[in-house]
C-alpha cells in the first residue's frame, strides 16, 4: 500500500530562510516545524525533506559542511521520534539538471492522493504541482502563488489550522 508523504522544503520551513545557509552557524530551526511533523506522521506520513542548494555548487559551501547540517538536522529529528529522509539537489539553475525544484526529480515517489507539500517559495509550489501532488501549502508572509492550494502567514498559524 502506498504511504502518504509531507514534504518539506528546507529553507523557511525547517530553518529560517537565509540565503546560503551552509554552516550550523547560519541555520536556525524554526521550532513549530516538530509539533508540525509530529503531527503528521502520527497520521501515518512519511516525512522528506526536498531543498534546492545551489550554495553547494556555487563554491559558497562544501558538502561536507552541508552534510554535517543534515546530520544535525537527522538527530534532532530522531531525538525526538520524527524519522524523515532528506533529498538534494545541488545544482544551479543553469546547469538544467532534472532535481532542481521546480522540476520533479526529488518527488519520483508512487503519489498518494493525500500527499502534502509545504514550501514558501513559487518552485516549491510549482515543482509540487508538476508532480501530482494536489495539496500545496504555501507558508509565507509576502508571497502569493498561483500553484498553492493553501496559505499561511507562520508556523503557528500552521499549527492553529492542524490543531
Amino acid at each position: 500500500m502506498k504511504r502518504k508523504i509531507l514534504y518539506l522544503d528546507r529553507d523557511g520551513i525547517i530553518n529560517k530562510h537565509i540565503p546560503y545557509v551552509g554552516t550550523l552557524e547560519r541555520f536556525h530551526w524554526y521550532y513549530e516545524i516538530f509539533t508540525i511533523a509530529k503531527y503528521f506522521q502520527k497520521k501515518g506520513f512519511a516525512i522528506k525533506i526536498v531543498t534546492n542548494q545551489s550554495g553547494i555548487q556555487r563554491g559558497y559551501y562544501s558538502w561536507e559542511d552541508y552534510t554535517k547540517i543534515c546530520l544535525h538536522m537527522l538527530r534532532e529529528f530522531e531525538r525526538i521520534g520524527i524519522d524523515i529522509e532528506i533529498r538534494t539537489c545541488p545544482h544551479r539553475p543553469e546547469t538544467n539538471c532534472k532535481c532542481r525544484k521546480p522540476k520533479i526529480g526529488m518527488f519520483l515517489d508512487e503519489r498518494h492522493k493525500d500527499d502534502i507539500m509545504i514550501g514558501d517559495q513559487n518552485s516549491d509550489m510549482l515543482a509540487a504541482k508538476n508532480a501530482g501532488i494536489k495539496n500545496r501549502w504555501l507558508l509565507s508572509e509576502n508571497l502569493n502563488s498561483d500553484y498553492s492550494t493553501k496559505k499561511f502567514l507562520s508556523h503557528a498559524k500552521l499549527l492553529k489550522y492542524l490543531m
